[in-house]
């Protein structure tokens, strides 16, 4: 559909960032396409500025994805993976995004996809429980990165590995938008995840795109507001998806050496840079460290952060402060 782009153009919903998180904000009125799949879980907002729409061809990259590496597709490579050990002829998506996590794991910990096992047995996005501890440290034993075997157009997971994309697979999915893009030579585009997000291009305005960040203490509402050219851009926080037992709040991502959710100190984790997996990654990464560990993590040269903790304190990388405004009550940049 041919519409007129307003003042503020919404990008879908999701983990972090709310339906008005990232938006074209081009003060001229100028024609746009735009059209919403369900992929990777939650819905996918296109929105292009160009001269053709582009939708269906991005739309059709970003299902052939999802149906590839999604893990509720009982055809996706990445299940028959976790069913049968091994593939023979894995396609290029599953062995590439596989070899990146594992080399992103490599250089930064934290986030280990063969935590399948793990996070099979919560079952938080279907339907969670609380397994035994017998239960976890019998899940445990299958996670290590190790325990991957690739070679070629061959993948097999070893002792009963399970791989789970869940840190990561939006994130590659927007690399390859962002390729799909460029071959298409479109202008401008916001593609939304909700939680991750990848900024396209120049606006015919010339003017930056601002994009929201979710308040993690209402989970309504935006916080700050940050003002950023092309980039990929992604939040981690554990206050939408979770479940309470027994008084007990679990969040969705979890600690590899414990097979339990953790119980971060930070409410919400920003990331911006140039790789859509990599801010994917490390947004969950550096959730999982919590305030702890959070000033070697500002100080990335490879991208930047933007963290919040209970308080309400938002810690942010020196070369993106300046592009942040507060617009949340309760909250304050550090």
């Amino acid at each position: 559909m041919n519409k007129k782009l307003r003042s503020i153009l919404p990008i879908g919903t999701g983990i972090a960032l709310i339906a008005a998180g990232a938006a074209m904000m081009i003060k001229a009125s100028v024609p746009y396409y735009d059209r919403t799949y369900f992929a990777m879980d939650c819905p996918c907002e296109i929105k292009i500025y160009s001269k053709e729409d582009y939708t269906g061809e991005l739309g059709d990259r970003i299902t052939e994805l999802d149906e590839t590496l999604s893990a509720y597709y009982e055809r996706s490579e990445i299940t028959r993976l976790n069913s049968c050990g091994k593939l023979e002829k894995a396609g290029k998506d599953t062995t590439d995004i596989i070899k990146k996590s594992m080399e992103l794991y490599q250089t930064y910990g934290g986030c280990n996809i063969t935590i399948g096992a793990v996070t099979k047995l919560w079952d938080i996005s279907g339907d969670p429980r609380v397994p035994s501890d017998d239960e976890i440290e019998k899940a445990l034993e299958s996670v290590d990165i190790s325990n991957i075997k690739l070679d070629g157009e061959s993948a097999e997971l070893m002792d009963g590995a399970q791989i789970d994309l869940g840190c990561d697979a939006k994130g590659y999915a927007l690399d390859e938008a962002k390729k799909e893009l460029d071959k298409l030579k479109a202008d401008a585009a916001v593609v939304s995840f909700g939680s991750s997000v990848l900024c396209y291009g120049k606006k015919p305005d010339g003017s930056s795109f601002t994009v929201g960040i979710k308040d993690p203490m209402t989970a309504e509402g935006i916080c700050a507001e940050v003002e950023l050219d092309e980039c990929f851009l992604s939040t981690s926080g554990g206050y939408e998806r979770f479940f309470e037992a027994d008084g007990v709040t679990y969040c969705h991502i979890f600690d590899e050496k414990t097979g339990r959710p953790t119980d971060s100190d930070l409410l919400s984790v920003t990331v911006v840079g140039g790789s859509g997996i990599l801010t994917d990654f490390l947004s969950t990464r550096i959730y999982l460290d919590g305030t702890a560990g959070l000033e070697k993590w500002l100080a990335l040269d490879e991208a930047s952060v933007i963290a919040i903790d209970g308080r309400g304190q938002v810690y942010c990388s020196d070369d993106i402060k300046d592009s942040v405004k507060i617009t949340g009550d309760g909250f304050k940049l550090i």
